[in-house]
């Protein structure tokens, strides 16, 4: 896949900022103790840098320093990936769920994904489907939460919420438990399949079709 705005990368890179520097010192130069003529230098080493930068950026020198800049960008943007659902298994850890089955469950799955975490952090690769998971994760928490503050509540005016007038009570945490071990297991899953068990070629793919759908 061709990379977007090259010429962008390129004029960020190293590479160019040396060569920008060194024009820009010499310009200093010239206005310094030259300055009754200091325009034709000037000029002429505008002219040079424009010169320069046009034959490095066409370079396969320029084209090497635009792959590293882009390979760069995608770094970055795997490893803010990676935070971001490693902040969401963070909040998920110091929940208070107030339920046996539900802890486990959840003890279970920040084993699982903490483990998912550290092999993207050592592969800079992501799972698209072991995230969602760790998004589906924190969805049932947050919703065994709210009923559970729902419940208490009721009991507390001695009202019924509003589900309990049409729905039988059922105790939720068995199923949300058992949908938080499942995604745990994906995620266990997807460390392998997605992860450990492509090579380098196959992940280079991936990074760039993830890059693509963005």
């Amino acid at each position: 896949m061709p990379a977007k705005r090259p010429f962008l990368l390129y004029l960020r890179s190293r590479l160019h900022l040396g060569v920008s520097a060194a024009a820009g010192a010499l310009i200093v130069l010239f206005l310094a103790f030259l300055r009754p003529l200091a325009l034709a230098p000037v000029l002429v080493t505008l002219v040079a840098y424009a010169a320069v930068t046009g034959v490095l950026f066409y370079s396969r020198r320029g084209a090497r320093v635009v792959v590293s800049e882009e390979d760069e960008d995608r770094a970055k943007k795997t490893r803010d990936k990676i935070q971001k659902y490693a902040t969401i298994r963070e909040q998920i850890g110091v929940m208070r769920l107030g339920d046996e089955r539900m802890a486990r469950a959840v003890e279970y799955f920040l084993q699982e994904s903490g483990t998912y975490l550290e092999k993207c952090r050592e592969l800079s690769l992501y799972s698209p489907l072991a995230n969602e998971r760790i998004e589906r994760v924190q969805e049932i928490c947050q919703v065994f939460l709210g009923a559970r503050d729902e419940s208490a509540t009721a009991r507390v005016y001695g009202v019924d919420s509003p589900a309990a007038t049409t729905e039988p009570r059922v105790d939720p945490g068995a199923q949300y438990a058992k949908d938080i071990a499942e995604c745990a297991a994906e995620i266990k899953k997807r460390i392998v399949e997605d992860l450990i068990g492509q090579s380098g070629e196959e992940r280079l793919n991936i990074m760039k079709e993830l890059e693509e759908k963005k």
